[in-house]
């Protein structure tokens, strides 16, 4: 058998790494050889992928021929995924600090792209109210004398988002001028999903709270199917996305998109 090596997201052995993280923080527990079908590579480079990860930092758990994430250890992954497309990030987290006008309520998810759109709100001194379901969203934003509400409920890892009951409860009586929705995928006949049943409810409540709402995302999440729906296209008025992947989304079958305002990248969602 052949293995090519250089199959994988971006084209580089980090890029392959990071991709080993990401699934397992999606799936939990995988087989080595699962991993390796994957990336289309040995399972000696897996392994080798896998002590590469340790030694940045990242803790690992073996058993019997799986590896896992020690949960004690999701601080570190998270920030591992943040570094992951950190440019595109920012980009697209600039991209919404100056579409969104000053005075406005704006919802935020958890998640790492969010997390960097909150850290722009913050930088730009942008007078806007943000209301979320992260914590540690809440917790930055506070910190930089920020006008912001945080949804209580049962907090869950890795995205510090409060979930359930409560979360639902209380997100539904408020009134948002915009929700702006991290995603883990999207493609063109699904729309856009999370790893997360919790998440995809919590997204839900954001959409029905709010007159508008924008996907954010990286070009890295096109063609990603998670499990669980988080939006439809229907449900979904912009996207903002880096110049990269909004060159790529505008080939995607059924998908119209136009520039919104003056900003190259954000992008007014028609289903044709």
């Amino acid at each position: 058998m052949e293995y090519i090596e250089s199959a994988v997201v971006d084209g580089t052995v980090e890029g392959r790494q990071q991709g080993i993280i990401d699934l397992l923080e999606r799936h939990g527990a995988m087989s080595v050889t699962g991993l390796a079908r994957r990336f289309h590579c040995s399972t000696a480079t897996v392994r080798r992928d896998l002590v590469r990860i340790e030694e940045s930092g990242v803790a690992l758990e073996r058993h019997h021929g799986s590896v896992s994430l020690v949960r004690e250890d999701l601080g570190t992954q998270f920030e591992a995924q943040r570094i992951a497309h950190f440019q595109e990030k920012e980009a697209v987290a600039r991209l919404i600090v100056d579409f969104v006008p000053d005075h406005a309520t704006i919802g935020l998810n958890g998640g790492t792209t969010t997390t960097l759109v909150a850290r722009a709100f913050a930088k730009a001194r942008k007078p806007v109210r943000v209301v979320t379901n992260a914590i540690n969203i809440a917790y930055e934003l506070a910190l930089a004398s920020m006008d912001v509400v945080v949804v209580g409920g049962a907090v869950q890892l890795p995205h510090f988002e409060s979930t359930g009951k409560v979360a639902l409860r209380t997100l539904a009586d408020l009134h948002l001028d915009l929700a702006v929705l991290g995603v883990e995928g999207v493609d063109p006949t699904f729309g856009f999903s999370t790893a997360r049943e919790e998440e995809a409810a919590i997204a839900e409540v954001f959409r029905a709270s709010a007159d508008q709402v924008m996907a954010a995302l990286d070009g890295s999440k096109l063609g990603e199917k998670a499990l669980f729906r988080l939006l439809s296209w229907a449900e979904v008025n912009y996207i903002a996305i880096d110049e990269v992947g909004g060159e790529m989304l505008r080939q995607w079958p059924h998908v119209g998109l136009e520039i919104a305002g003056n900003q190259a990248q954000v992008w007014t969602v028609q289903w044709r």
